[in-house]
This record gives structure tokens, C-alpha cells and sequence, in this order.
């Protein structure tokens, strides 16, 4: 009886078991826009900013891709992983772009690594 018992729970478990093309991935990604080079992140802290001059638009956005949930996938310039594609980049009015750039009414700003 104890035999199958044993034979019973072991069919059910390996009929639950998932191969690894089967196992899937959630990434959490942070809010980033790549440009020029350079890596931005929203700055939730940085309070009102003026817009000064268009430097292009979001061409990409990660989220809702099928990149989504893939950890190696690395930003391009103009990509962003969650503005849309369209939005405007332009940059800040008093801050060098290296520093910082305004994307759908957001500021983003490089950070020391």
C-alpha cells in the first residue's frame, strides 16, 4: 500500500515539474532613457524643470516588448524601458545634457556609478 502511495505522489510531482524553456522571467526594471552615450534615470526628487532645446525622441521602450523579461537586454541610445516610443527628449534649461534631460514632463539625470 505504501508502495503505491509512494508511486502515486511521485507521478503527480514529476507531472508538475517545468523544463527550462518552460521556466519564465520576471525583470523589475528601473525607469531609464539612454542617450547620447549616457544612461539616465528618473529623479523623482528633482522638482520643476524647464525644457530647452529638442534633441530627439524615444525610439523603443522596453516594457511591453518582447525584450521585457530579458535580463540581458541592454538599452541603445534612444531607448527607454518605460517612456514611449515618440516622446520627446529634450534637454533641461541650465543643465548640461551630460547631467540630466526631460522626457514626458520627467527628468532624468545620470548618476555617479
Amino acid at each position: 500500500m505504501r508502495f503505491l502511495l509512494l508511486l502515486s505522489v511521485m507521478l503527480v510531482a514529476g507531472g508538475c515539474s517545468m523544463s527550462a524553456s518552460e521556466v519564465q522571467t520576471k525583470v523589475d526594471w528601473v525607469d531609464t532613457v539612454c542617450w547620447n552615450g549616457h544612461k539616465y534615470i528618473l529623479d523623482q526628487d528633482f522638482g520643476e524643470a524647464e525644457a530647452d532645446e529638442k534633441l530627439g525622441e524615444v525610439s523603443f521602450s522596453l516594457v511591453g516588448s518582447e525584450e521585457e523579461n530579458n535580463p540581458t537586454y541592454q538599452l541603445k541610445d534612444g531607448e527607454a524601458t518605460f517612456a514611449s516610443p515618440g516622446s520627446t527628449i529634450q534637454s533641461v534649461a541650465g543643465i548640461p545634457v551630460e547631467e540630466a534631460l526631460l522626457v514626458e514632463d520627467n527628468v532624468y539625470t545620470t548618476r555617479e556609478e
